[in-house]
């Protein structure tokens, strides 16, 4: 593009149920990062929360969106470890290369460039993507162009589609990345609740381990979407004898090995903690604003000797083998089911509404369109 074309096109919500693109000036970069010309954002959060209410993590605000990106590598620095045209994963925020969750290859979510507590609102996260690089627009994922420290970068395989490589963060990535902390094995019974699009990225890693998957779930939509991935077991949180029937479906009926929720509320939190067996694992993988759980240390921790666990994002340790994953063809059979609507950015009205509707599975913003 010549000089006079660089313009960036940024997707904001100036007021609840509304969307505007907006033009930017093109994104400019330092030593370590790139731009790359997005293809797909997902939608996590930004319809559920932002469309509806206006409810912002630290992070974003009304015209900063999006965290989650594929897309193709169009400028980088000198010495740089990609090229132009490389075909790129984005996993969301910064990299000091100095911390804990850097120097751990855990999940960048945790860096301490992301951390607001140590950076500052304006210098944390996606912002201070932007600062650092002192760009007036690309920090985050619902922009044509975006910035993205090369740490965070990763190939995405000539074989892969970008469809299916976008599910390496908040869907599938999340589930496997957990799933791999935990120790998820052939054989366990994984137990799992709060069916979104988090929970079902955990399904799909769960199956994709030949784990035995127990559903949660009262959504009818979903329970089709279930069903059509191949859980067999879908119990109705509701119904008076669920635990009882999710025993049954456990070794020795002593309760799941390991049990997941997607939700961030405490009506399934507090379901699955009862449902796990004595040395099992709890992981909390979804979050409600506000929500709370009344939890005893002695009677949800010690006396059942549970580990309790959860985590955002995907930990740089495991992203080789989710790559493999993603080539697999029934994970990628699973994720044509889990991604349920794509529209492109200039429709992005219609995909959060489906998104606050509850009537799908993840979503898709292609963004150049």
């Amino acid at each position: 593009m010549t000089l006079e074309q660089r313009k960036n096109i940024v997707l904001t919500i100036p007021e609840p149920g509304k969307f505007k693109l907006v033009e930017r000036p093109f994104p400019t970069i330092t030593s370590g990062y790139a731009i790359i010309k997005t293809e797909i954002a997902p939608v996590c959060l930004e319809g559920s929360r932002i469309w509806s209410s206006h409810d912002f993590e630290f992070h974003d605000d009304p015209t900063h969106l999006g965290h989650e990106g594929v897309g193709t590598v169009i400028e980088v620095m000198p010495g740089s470890n990609f090229a132009a045209g490389d075909r790129v994963i984005v996993f969301q925020g910064d990299h000091c290369g100095r911390c804990h969750a850097c120097t751990s290859a855990l999940s960048p979510t945790y860096c301490d460039a992301n951390d607001p507590d140590i950076q500052g609102i304006e210098g944390a996260a996606m912002r201070g993507i932007e600062k650092r690089n002192q760009s007036a627009s690309g920090g985050f994922a619902m922009e044509r162009y975006r910035i993205a420290p090369e740490a965070n970068l990763v190939g995405i395989p000539d074989e892969l589609e970008f469809r299916y490589a976008a599910a390496a963060n908040c869907s599938f990535g999340v589930g496997f990345s957990n799933q791999e902390a935990m120790d998820v094995k052939a054989g366990d019974t994984v137990l799992i609740g709060g069916i979104g699009f988090i929970a079902l990225g955990h399904v799909i890693s769960a199956l994709y381990r030949n784990a035995r998957v127990i559903a949660l779930a009262r959504n009818p939509y979903r329970v089709d979407m279930l069903r059509r991935m191949g859980v067999e077991h879908i119990i109705d949180p509701d119904e008076p004898d669920w635990l009882e029937r999710v025993k049954d479906l456990t070794f020795n009926r002593q309760g799941a090995d390991v049990a997941v929720d997607g939700s961030g509320v405490a009506y399934y939190q507090e379901k699955l903690m009862s449902a796990v067996r004595k040395y099992g694992k709890v992981n909390f993988s979804g979050h409600t604003p506000g929500a709370k759980i009344q939890l005893s240390p002695l009677h949800h921790v010690i006396d059942p000797a549970h580990t309790i666990m959860g985590q955002h994002d995907v930990r740089s340790l495991d992203r080789e083998y989710l790559i493999r994953a993603l080539l697999d063809s029934q994970v990628q059979r699973m994720v044509d089911v889990m991604v349920t609507h794509e529209f492109p950015m200039s429709r992005a009205g219609e995909a959060f509404d489906v998104q606050v509707s509850k009537q799908c599975g993840k979503i898709y913003l292609w963004t150049q369109e």
